[in-house]
């Protein structure tokens, strides 16, 4: 197969898993948008701030397959651009080993640990009625996560190879359940801890299915207790120990302000600010879903050395990123504060201007730093994102906590992004542009 058949092929993947994945993503979306003001109307103001929060901790849990989901993910593709269909299946067979055990691991500390600490430390809440809420709550969270950490690699799997057409399409099936299960919730009168555990979880028991047809369809991918190895576990530990530090560092920049408000503001305080951001979400979930498919893509061109492809490529992701988030950004600056009045239906949601400029300068700028990051985890460059991409959003935080103390929400909120989201931005700029250079001078190794 040529160059040019390739990348034919390789745009074809792209573009077939982007179309799914943005229905997918526009799915969740969706039901995020519409849940809102359910919930909201269901559970009350400060229950619905312990849910936004512990969706905030749940972001921070993302780092705790140490980063083998990526591993994994980039060793099959460099399998896949090396045409290797010997290693696959003991990959597959390590990484599923690791993450069942932290899976485990993780149900004993929400059981037997989490009613040892006083989470009211972490989100203030108005009295005693809903402490015990926020325990179960918590506990359904982090044993739901647990549950989708072996059960997301399958997603990497397919992932690795270009075939996110099938998992993109399993999690929509799937979400559209979870979005059903609110309904459902509701109507029954189940507590906020059984409405997110079934939420959370339902996706995956779908991503599960598929995990069945995939190893019985393709045996060179077939797991085993027997092919678990050692130096698999080395090889997948290292690559994921730099992008845990990257996906750690992403996680707080994303969560944190939300976890570090709730804290010294109060979990109402927070609901304008929570309910903003999720709206905004939107867009970093679907810019998202259209460019994550180039992370494997990227991964495969760089195995065979397709330096133009690249390239060209890169130039695309950016244009299309600014084409989509531009006129986004303009219409939220003017229309904003009136959809999230008539979204929410309280006026005690709507954001002040401020506030709301504040969400919409972040999600624009991690839409393009999302178009550079998946150049340099495509091609195993993750030392620059595990170093500055952690330091500067901790910074950002400790810059806040300063500030939370002395000044309005607003304010810290403001510092947070411009100290945190804007420097990293930048930072995976400088970095990109590098990678880019070295790529098209013959000088860059994996």
């Amino acid at each position: 197969m040529t160059q040019i058949t390739r990348a034919d092929n390789r745009n074809k993947r792209i573009k077939h898993t982007a179309i799914v994945a943005l229905a997918a993503k526009g799915i969740n979306a969706l039901s995020g948008l519409i849940t809102v003001p359910i919930t909201l109307s269901y559970l009350g103001a400060e229950q619905f701030g312990i849910w936004m929060a512990l969706t905030g901790f749940v972001a921070f849990l993302s780092f705790t397959d140490l980063g083998i989901g990526i591993g994994l993910q980039n060793a099959l593709t460099r399998c896949h651009g090396n045409d290797d269909e010997k290693t696959p299946s003991s990959l597959i067979s390590t990484a599923l080993f690791l993450t069942l055990l932290l899976c485990l691991a993780l149900c004993a500390v929400s059981w037997y640990l989490i009613p040892q600490f006083d989470l009211t430390r972490i989100i203030k809440l108005m009295g005693e009625g809903n402490q015990l809420t926020l325990l179960h709550t918590t506990q359904a969270f982090i044993i739901a996560f647990a549950i989708s950490i072996p059960l997301g690699m399958i997603q990497r799997i397919y992932d690795a190879y270009q075939n996110g057409v099938i998992s993109n399409g399993l999690l929509a099936v799937g979400r559209l359940f979870s979005l059903a299960s609110v309904f459902i919730s509701v109507q029954l009168g189940y507590s906020l801890a059984v409405m997110v555990f079934l939420y959370m979880t339902l996706p995956f028991v779908f991503l599960a299915l598929g995990g069945i047809y995939l190893f019985i369809s393709n045996p060179v991918l077939r797991p085993s207790p027997f092919k678990v190895k050692a130096q698999y576990m080395n090889q997948m530990v290292r690559t994921g120990g730099l992008a845990l530090s990257a996906q750690v560092g992403a996680a707080i920049m994303s969560s944190g302000p939300l976890l570090l408000l709730s804290s010294q503001f109060g979990a109402v305080a927070v609901v304008p600010f929570a309910i903003t951001q999720r709206l905004l979400s939107v867009v970093s979930l679907m810019t998202s879903a259209a460019l994550m498919p180039l992370w494997p893509a990227y991964g495969e061109a760089y195995a065979r050395s397709d330096k133009e492809w690249i390239t060209a490529t890169h130039k695309k992701a950016l244009l299309f990123t600014l084409v989509i988030i531009t006129p986004l950004f303009i219409a939220m600056s003017f229309f904003g504060q009136a959809l999230i009045e008539w979204w929410s239906n309280d006026p005690n949601a709507v954001p002040s201007w401020s506030l709301l400029m504040a969400c919409n300068v972040w999600a624009f700028v991690m839409a393009v730093s999302r178009a550079n990051s998946m150049l340099l985890n495509g091609t195993n460059h993750f030392k620059g994102q595990a170093i500055y991409g952690l330091i500067l959003p901790i910074s950002a935080l400790l810059i806040g906590y300063y500030y939370a103390e002395n000044t309005t929400l607003v304010i810290t909120l403001w510092v947070m992004v411009l100290s945190g989201e804007l420097t990293r931005s930048l930072f995976l700029w400088w970095e990109s542009s590098k990678v880019l250079g070295k790529i098209n001078g013959g000088h860059v190794t994996n």
